[in-house]
């Protein structure tokens, strides 16, 4: 057996072993090697395929082989973009008090369910890059005129929304102090 791949020793061995120099029976040979080094090869990567489930039966070779998430360029750029949204959709839960519910004059904080149905709403109606720059607005220091620090939220008033700025006093939500209007002079 030859265990040699380069070309040129596997011509030098066999014009030493065949006497009349017959260059076809050694391309026939090296032919017939090289098959069968293929199909060798071909046969490990399917086992391994299989091994790890990535191979389908009654396809030849198959593309998961040798790419493993079935991806191309433009399909991979679609997944980063649903992971972008759903950071920013994730970061809404650890905002507190970025949605509230509005009953009377008091607000509340929303059960998890009419939070997730708020965020699906809101999408629906202006998008995720909206709630991405609310969320920005909502780090802003805001202040109201009696010191009480200030968010941004959206609020769900008998099922509308509105985009106010609410106090925090104490642990609870609040109408802002407003500054009164002065005379300029």
């Amino acid at each position: 057996m030859i265990f040699s791949k380069c070309k040129n020793e596997i011509y030098y061995l066999l014009s030493i072993l065949l006497k009349s120099y017959d260059i076809e029976i050694i391309k026939d040979i090296y032919n017939m090697k090289r098959e069968l080094e293929d199909d060798m090869t071909l046969k490990w990567y399917i086992n391994l395929g299989r091994e790890f489930k990535k191979y389908k039966q009654g396809v030849i070779m198959n593309r998961i082989l040798f790419n493993p998430y079935h991806e191309c360029a433009e399909s991979l750029h679609i997944h980063h973009k649903k992971i972008f949204h759903l950071k920013i959709l994730m970061e809404t839960f650890n905002l507190r008090g970025f949605i509230l519910i509005k009953d009377k004059n008091n607000y509340y904080l929303p059960s998890l369910k009419l939070h997730i149905d708020v965020l699906n709403d809101f999408i629906k109606l202006h998008g995720i890059l909206e709630i991405y720059n609310k969320i920005f607005q909502y780090h802003l220091n805001l202040t109201d005129l009696e010191g009480n620090r200030c968010i941004r939220c959206i609020i769900m008033d008998d099922f509308d929304y509105k985009y106010n700025t609410i106090a925090l006093k104490d642990g609870k939500f609040i109408e802002p102090v407003d500054r009164l209007p002065r005379l300029i002079s």
